[in-house]
This record gives structure tokens, sequence and C-alpha cells, in this order.
């Protein structure tokens, strides 16, 4: 098995060197990660500059490549398009994320952006993220849950037919207290951005960006809700953002619409 293994939060981020600790068992492990936190990067690609690389030990023996100032959507590029041109990769993982990407997350997470971007590119893609956002997480149990879904290719069956992606979240437990697996949707959850805004001593005006997040849409058939009862949320996502039970209503309004 060939892996190409990117995330957002960096290369020196624990769960990109714990997660790489544990696929190296299923075959050869490639890393690319950016070099420093790139959270909310979404599906963002650097085109107005170029893209240094450099060598980063990630264990003793073992090197990753680390995208200066890139985004996961640079790094799975500089992956696919180039280190495993010759040799593809048969799954494209990003990940263990610092926090889950639950609801409306996935909207700004680079995590799911770097599978997404994978999937682009024809390739089998998994996000995978833990439900902490310290070093002091259960990420080997993020770690084991990956090892195990890519261990069973029926859930790979048709998805990149499908345009679709696993994203995968962890309850932040021993692996011994997880209750199992549960197949979701993605549920409703969205923060509520803010923008706060400062003069500096020099009189100039600049924004710090934050958010606060609602209460979790709790139905049982959410990702939020397997994670809140410590099971592994995996749901399927679909790059393509049409809203196909609008087309026939939209259609029906078309002839109001005039040049």
């Amino acid at each position: 098995m060939r892996i190409l293994l990117v995330n957002d939060d960096g290369i020196y981020a624990k769960g990109i060197r714990v997660l790489a600790k544990h696929l190296r068992n299923l075959g050869e492990v490639v890393v690319v990660a950016p070099d420093r936190q790139k959270s909310a990067a979404g599906h963002s690609l650097t085109i107005n500059d170029v893209l240094l690389i450099k060598e980063v030990e990630i264990e003793e023996g073992f090197k990753g490549i680390t995208v200066v100032d890139g985004t996961p959507t640079d790094c799975v590029l500089v992956g696919v398009k180039d280190l495993m041109k010759d040799d593809p990769p048969d799954f494209v993982v990003s990940g263990i994320n610092h926090g889950a990407n639950l609801g409306g997350d996935i909207l700004y997470s680079g995590t799911v952006a770097g599978a997404l971007e994978g999937l682009a590119n024809g390739f089998k893609a998994m996000a995978i993220s833990l439900d902490v956002h310290s070093d002091d997480g259960y990420f080997e149990t993020a770690a084991v849950v990956a090892t195990k879904i890519l261990q069973t290719p029926e859930l790979f069956e048709g998805i990149v037919e499908e345009r679709s992606i696993l994203n995968v979240n962890v309850p932040n437990v021993p692996i011994n207290e997880l209750n199992g697996f549960r197949i979701t949707r993605q549920g409703k959850t969205q923060y509520e951005n803010y923008l706060e805004k400062y003069v500096n001593p020099q009189k100039k005006t600049f924004y710090w960006i934050g958010g606060d997040r609602p209460p979790h849409e709790l139905e049982e058939d959410t990702d939020s809700f397997a994670v809140a009862n410590k099971y592994v949320s995996i749901t399927p996502i679909k790059i393509d953002l049409t809203n196909y039970a609008l087309i026939g209503k939209l259609k029906k309004i078309l002839p109001k619409l005039t040049i």
C-alpha cells in the first residue's frame, strides 16, 4: 500500500507524526505537509508565489517533505504531481487534525480540503480528525482508527466514481472506550464568526477574526451526535456542491428572467 499523508496543522504537529508512524506498518508513506499552522486554509491554492520545499525528520530514519508557507492543497499537488508521479498513491490521507471537523467546520477545514484535493486528482481519500485541540489528546486512538479504515477496502469501493471522500471524526477517548463506528451525515453545526477591531500605537487599524461554536445538532444520524456518544463518525462527502433538490423549482421560475 502506498499512502500520501498531508495535514493542515503543519509537519511539526503531533497528529501527523503519530499517524505516519502507524501508517508505515501498512506500506510506503510519503509525508508532505505545511511548515506552519494552516488551519482554516480551506481549499486555497498558492498561485501567486513559488513553493519551496525542504526535508524534515519525522522520526529517526524517516523524513517528510515540508512546503514553505504552503497549503494542504499545495501539499497534495507536490505529492501526486511530483514526488509520487511515477508510482502513484493508493490513498491520500489528511490528518490527524487537532480538533474535530463536524458540520459547518468542513467549509473552512484545510484537513478536509486536503482529502478533497486528493479526490480531485483521482485518488481514494480520507480526512481524519480527533476531537481535541491540544497535544494531550488520544492521537493513538485516531491512528488505530485510520489504520482499520484503510484496511477495509470495501469502504472505498466506487468512492472516486461517486466523487466522494470519507470524513472521519474520532472522539478523544482511549481506544477501549470507543463504542464503535457509525456512518453519519454532516450536521448543521456552524461557527458564529466575529470580527474584533483594534488600533495599534501607530494608529493603524487591524482586525482579529474569531468564532464561537453554537451547540451541536445532536440528531442521531449526524456526525456530531456520533462523536458526542463516543462513536467514530464516518461521513461520505461529495465534491459536487450542486443542490439538485432546487433545480426543478428554479427551472419553473426561470421564464421570469429576461435579458
